[in-house]
């Protein structure tokens, strides 16, 4: 089973679908992303679609094979929190985060290789009493910006 994200505006994927093997592998056993296209084509009409892996997340493909476009852009489609195909690097990857006001995290960047966004700075360990408090660690990118030794508080 082979899967293939069909891609909206702006590169957003809209949903992915599954094609069977028999639909894009030649009488050799190659498969064949033309085969998969046409397959799709025939079955929803004009689209654009990427394939993507069921098995890769973070740049790891879990079954120990080769990763495929960093993360499988998979999952009930959420128009708040969608997957794009990012052309330049291609991968997967979610938006630019958001931090504790709403506010993107601009000084954030995309790891090419895991398709996941990196803050500037690591993030604290917890301490056992903050975990047992219920404590959590967010982004604030204002005071990243005013002193770029800080940017995770404590909440």
């Amino acid at each position: 089973m082979a899967h293939y994200a069909r891609l909206g505006v702006n590169n957003v994927v809209v949903r992915v679908d599954k094609v069977d093997n028999s639909h894009i592998t030649t009488s050799g056993g190659i498969e064949k992303d033309a085969s998969a296209f046409d397959h799709l084509f025939s079955e929803f009409g004009a689209g654009i679609w990427v394939k993507c892996s069921y098995n890769t997340q973070g740049g790891v493909h879990g079954l120990g094979g080769t990763p495929l476009r960093a993360n499988f852009p998979g999952g009930a489609y959420d128009e708040d929190d969608p997957w794009y195909y990012d052309s330049t690097h291609d991968l997967f990857r979610k938006a630019r985060p958001k931090d504790k006001d709403d506010q993107s995290c601009a000084s954030w960047t995309l790891n090419t290789t895991t398709g996941n966004w990196e803050p500037p700075i690591t993030q604290p360990e917890y301490s056992r009493s903050e975990v047992e408090a219920g404590k959590l660690y967010v982004w604030d990118e204002s005071a990243y910006q005013a002193d770029n030794s800080t940017g995770w508080i404590l909440i």
